[in-house]
């Protein structure tokens, strides 16, 4: 039972209530029914007191949470995401009305993460939904991410289903990536920049110097080679570079790779007096997963971006993205005008992206809005 005046969350479809706004609950974990302070529905849920939030709501009217909810949810799914191709977000997590839960399409193979205690105790009831429902060829667990770990949960990273292969193939937009499942990050590839790499090839142009720092498998740099231009993919993994000079090969690109840390190296590039780049791309990992982080994390970016703008040549693109939540587009536009303002240089905002549609953002649920980029141009008088 909530307590008085925390029914309203639930009731405007926020799927979490926490133990301090509680004021009853059973003896032990497991599906309950989620009642205001005056004994009225609110919704079916999951309690867990090792868990935060306490209650995980799934559906907001009467019902069990068996095998057939769970297939309906994945339907709706992807009714949502018709026409998206082969590699796209099937499921995600609490806007898709499955907190707990993503699942990654990689054409007949799915990639799941489950993330807290309520999705693990009722894997018995979604893991043969998403198969009878979806039919894929194989389904691949990588539940090796530190919402789990805070959860109190071990990792899980292996085959569910199928004949998993050794290499996730991934296809987008006719270049084909062959990832070793041992090295994949997340889930195998960061399907949430898809978006922002098709208008990034659409506005390169031949003989451009594009930079692509964090470039994991160079989603980024590859379209950039592709339209003609010179591209440099800078990153720390060296099995992703690995993954990405394979694919370069394949499709005939060429994209020169430097290996490291992306301060150092963009520091090196300073020292070196590089040339500048019409485009620098920096997509840092998530850097702020608590809220005490952001003034460090605000200080480490106002440094990278300093170093960005050192690179960029006069009138060319800064694109800065974060897939921290607690990093909003305000302290995001804080950092930018920080760094402008230390290199002396005038940047004009073009664009600012958010997550794309088969990552979605629900009105009820501002968590779920995470990924923000900024497309900034250096703005001369």
């Amino acid at each position: 039972m909530a307590r008085e005046g925390k029914e309203k969350k639930v009731r405007n479809f926020y799927p979490g209530l926490f133990a301090d706004e509680l004021a009853e609950v059973p003896q032990t974990p497991g599906v309950v029914r989620v009642c205001s302070s005056q004994g009225g529905f609110l919704g079916v849920g999951y309690y867990d007191p090792q868990s935060r939030p306490a209650v995980r709501v799934y559906r907001f009217e009467e019902g069990p949470l068996d095998t057939a909810f769970f297939a309906a949810r994945f339907r709706r799914a992807q009714q949502k995401r018709a026409g998206l191709g082969p590699s796209h977000r099937l499921v995600h997590a609490e806007a898709d009305g499955l907190p707990g839960l993503v699942v990654d399409r990689f054409g007949g193979v799915l990639v799941v993460q489950v993330r807290n205690r309520a999705m693990e105790a009722l894997r018995g009831a979604w893991l043969p939904a998403l198969v009878e429902t979806l039919r894929p060829e194989a389904v691949y667990e990588r539940s090796d991410v530190e919402q789990r770990r805070l959860e109190g949960l071990e990792e899980r990273v292996g085959p569910l289903y199928g004949l998993a292969p050794t290499e996730l193939l991934v296809e987008e937009d006719g270049l084909r990536f062959q990832i070793p499942l041992a090295l994949a990050q997340k889930t195998g590839f960061y399907l949430d920049q898809q978006e922002n790499r098709r208008r990034l090839e659409a506005m390169v142009g031949p003989g451009e110097r594009v930079l692509d720092v964090f470039s994991y498998v160079g989603g980024f740099a590859l379209r950039a080679a592709r339209r003609g231009a010179y591209a440099l993919a800078v990153d720390k993994d060296l099995q992703a570079l690995g993954v990405l000079d394979r694919t370069a090969q394949r499709h005939g690109l060429r994209v020169d790779i430097r290996q490291g840390e992306a301060l150092e190296v963009l520091e090196g590039l300073v020292r070196e007096q590089a040339r500048s780049f019409q485009h620098v791309l920096l997509d840092p990992p998530t850097l702020a997963k608590r809220p005490e982080e952001l003034p460090r994390v605000k200080r480490h970016l106002v440094e990278l971006v300093r170093l960005g703008l050192r690179l960029l040549g006069q009138e060319g693109w800064l694109w800065l993205s974060s897939c921290a939540y607690y990093l909003g587009v305000e302290e995001l536009i804080e950092v930018a005008r920080r760094a402008a303002a230390d290199e002396g240089r005038r940047l004009r905002v073009h664009a600012i992206t958010y997550n794309p549609p088969d990552h979605p953002w629900s009105l009820h649920i501002p968590e779920s809005l995470y990924l923000k980029t900024l497309i900034l141009q250096d703005d001369p008088l």
